[in-house]
């Protein structure tokens, strides 16, 4: 079983691996967002152009060149999770000889004019290969050709793409043969798409109200700033209510529950038991030992320690009734107890495996 913690934002979805590392038998990676298979360029695009292409030949040339790209890019970025470059470039070349189906050489999509800047590559393209070809009369390889990869409906693309993600876990010394959390292996708001690159795939949907969510998103009160609008105001909600309304995640799928942060916060029994019946998980051995609601309540009804954003709370509170949660039931946590972003203070950070 996969399970991933994903959100929107700030919206506090690590109280999902928070509480789940209290599991002996759980394994836990929360120091590492795993958004390899949905960024840009990355496996769900280079999906998109194999499975259902638009074009002849253009939609998987394109799409496995910037996934190799994408790779050569970030595979600094994840050896600091123990995947070390070698191996994940490995992988990712692996990945694309199983789905590449016919290479040639070919020029680079580019519009090559005459009076291009690119004077000597248009001058090879338009006079000299044409008329050394014409002469052969054969086709030649030369610069400024490239090698090319096309792939058209591989039967085995999904199971290559699982294949590639199982290699990038154990390499980040997932124990595999336990369930497994993720950080973000999912987007919040599509899930499903990223499940058939998963076995056995869960996913659990964290939001928050969103007057908290614009005071962090407003502030660098914890850290963060310029990850979603702001200003004005009314950017904000419009952002907000777009990725929710009516969003995949919202469907129904049997592989996916959703919550609200200040749920596991203010009915901790009642969440956490829906929560355990959606994994089908016994009794927890250890609550609250990692998460717990006591220190993270400090964390709500955030929107109330900064009066100058009474205004815009306003708008959101008139904009987006159905998004807020009802604190009115609930005493107001202290104003001075001390915030913290992501994990739990109780919460080593080192992975559980």
């Amino acid at each position: 079983m996969l399970i991933g913690a994903c959100g929107f934002g700030s919206t506090g979805s690590s109280v999902v691996s928070d509480y789940l590392k209290e599991y002996d038998d759980i394994s836990v990676i929360d120091d590492l967002e795993f958004t390899w298979v949905y960024m840009t360029d990355g496996l769900i695009d280079l999906e998109r152009a194999v499975m259902h292409p638009h074009g002849r030949t253009s939609d998987s040339i394109t799409a496995i060149r910037r996934f190799i790209e994408l790779a050569e890019k970030k595979k600094h970025s994840y050896e600091r999770h123990g995947i070390s470059e070698k191996l994940f470039m490995a992988s990712v070349h692996k990945l694309i000889d199983s789905i590449t189906q016919v290479k040639w050489n070919w020029y680079k999509g580019d519009n090559y004019r005459i009076r291009s800047s690119k004077f000597a590559k248009t001058i090879m393209i338009k006079k000299v290969i044409p008329k050394i070809e014409k002469k052969k009369g054969r086709q030649i390889k030369s610069w400024p050709m490239e090698e090319v990869r096309f792939s058209v409906m591989p039967e085995n693309f999904y199971k290559a793409a699982k294949t590639h993600v199982r290699e990038m876990l154990k390499a980040a010394r997932a124990d595999l043969s336990k369930p497994l959390v993720l950080d973000q292996p999912f987007s919040g708001n599509n899930p499903q798409a990223c499940f058939p690159f998963y076995d056995d795939p869960y996913a659990i949907v964290v939001d928050r109200d969103p007057r908290d969510n614009y005071v962090f998103a407003n502030t660098r009160l914890l850290g963060r700033n310029h990850f979603m609008p702001v200003s004005p105001v009314e950017d904000f909600i419009e952002y907000y209510r777009r990725l929710r309304d009516d969003q995949p995640y919202k469907n129904g799928d049997k592989r996916v529950f959703s919550l609200q942060f200040e749920e596991m916060v203010y009915e901790y029994d009642a969440t956490t038991k829906k929560l355990r019946d959606f994994l089908g998980l016994p009794e927890n051995p250890h609550p609250k030992s990692i998460f717990d609601p006591s220190l993270s309540i400090a964390n709500t009804q955030v929107y109330k320690r900064f009066p100058q954003y009474a205004e815009d709370i306003k708008k959101i509170e008139e904009a987006l009734p159905e998004y807020l949660f009802d604190f009115s039931k609930y005493p107001e946590p202290d104003k001075n107890a001390k915030m913290f972003f992501g994990k739990s203070p109780l919460n080593s950070g080192k992975k559980k495996v």
